[in-house]
């Protein structure tokens, strides 16, 4: 495909704003839930078109993947054509690499970023061993490691307004990983079908996704069944804001799946919202459930919550004791959810409506509750 033809596809595909989404609308698209990217093959390869999450009707950035002929990549938002399978990548994010793992492909992780963050037993071993190399942090690389391990690509994480320094100087393939932007659980693990298309284990990457889409939308079914909708509120203050996720988060969409109210459904974000106490407390002092992320070190109990900020006693989740914890420093927390929603999905479910797993076995995956003491 010529320059001027691959422009003329991207300027047919179109980008529709719904729910706060710009999405590309392609019929030829094998993406199912993924607002954010279209994705079609070819017989040499497949194209991807992806949507700037940040500004509408915008393109992020659009590629030509071939397995036909050998190509020289100038970083450009449009047009850029890149050899497949990839053999050797900088990986940027622990959910990625993980991923990379459960499909199969982890001998293809040259190096990664911030690996202090990395939980899988075999990527930390291969760090150990020298194997796969410490490129440093996501936003500050060492160029110089990147240089001598001459990747095939490198994966990094758009961000609004902010370009990529001295690796768009380096001639090596940078694709930008949106996923972290879609704003349904389905449509961020759906992106598991363009990274096995990267790797050459396309039918393989189908399967997974279809496994988890299929899990998924079992289990929507199953908490529709649900009697009750409880009230539920999210995390807590850190300094004078209380950071809550948007309505039209991906955990704001998942606690609606799993058959429960969110209070902040009405906010129209995709992202964390900056709330006052004053804001919270009004809307959701009369919560059913409390969930919270623990990103410290020491284990978290009523005492120590209500010592951190004594307002806090004074919500009804607090009274009732129907908190629950999740200790991302214990569990693989952010690696698993980005693309297995399905298993925080059942958490959820456990913790809102757990009559539903009564005459199960179900262990909890991530979520606990607060200890009393």
């Amino acid at each position: 495909m010529k320059i001027k033809e691959a422009l003329t596809l991207i300027s047919a595909l179109i980008i529709t704003a719904c729910s706060g989404a710009h999405h590309f609308n392609s019929e030829e698209s094998i993406m199912e839930y993924a607002t954010y990217i279209a994705l079609d093959d070819t017989p040499q390869g497949f194209t991807a078109h992806i949507a700037n999450p940040w500004k509408k009707n915008r393109l992020l950035h659009s590629y030509r993947f071939t397995t036909s002929e050998p190509t020289r990549y100038s970083f450009s938002t449009t047009g850029n054509t890149v050899n497949i399978p990839l053999k050797r990548v900088i990986v940027m994010t622990n959910s990625l690499a993980r991923l990379m793992v459960e499909l199969g492909v982890e001998d293809c992780i040259a190096g990664v970023c911030e690996p202090e963050h990395i939980s899988d037993s075999l990527i930390n071993a291969r760090i150990a061993q020298g194997t796969i190399a410490a490129c440093g942090n996501s936003m500050y690389p060492i160029i110089e490691k990147i240089m001598e391990l001459n990747p095939d690509a490198i994966m990094v994480s758009p961000f609004e307004e902010t370009g990529y320094g001295q690796l768009e100087k380096l001639g090596i393939p940078l694709l930008e990983c949106a996923d972290y932007m879609e704003t349904s659980p389905l449509g961020r693990a759906e992106w598991i079908r363009f990274y096995g298309r990267l790797f050459g284990v396309p039918e393989r990457s189908d399967s997974l996704f279809n496994e988890i889409s299929t899990a998924y939308l079992n289990l929507c079914q199953l908490a529709a069944g649900a009697s009750t909708r409880p009230k539920v509120m999210l995390e807590t203050r850190s300094g004078s804001a209380w950071y809550t996720a948007g309505g039209a988060s991906t955990i704001g969409r998942m606690i609606s799946d799993a058959g429960a109210e969110y209070l902040f459904a009405d906010n129209k974000n995709s992202g964390s919202v900056p709330l006052s106490f004053e804001t919270v407390y009004e809307r959701a002092s009369q919560a059913d459930v409390w969930l919270l992320k623990n990103n410290g070190n020491t284990k978290l109990t009523y005492d120590l919550l209500e010592a951190d900020f004594k307002p806090y006693a004074s919500f009804k989740p607090f009274k009732t004791k129907n908190i629950w914890v999740c200790d991302v420093h214990r569990v693989p927390y952010f690696e698993l959810t980005s693309f297995h929603p399905e298993l925080l999905l059942s958490d959820f479910i456990s913790i809102f409506h757990p009559e539903i797993f009564s005459d199960t076995d179900y262990t909890m995956q991530f979520y606990h509750p607060l200890d009393l003491d």
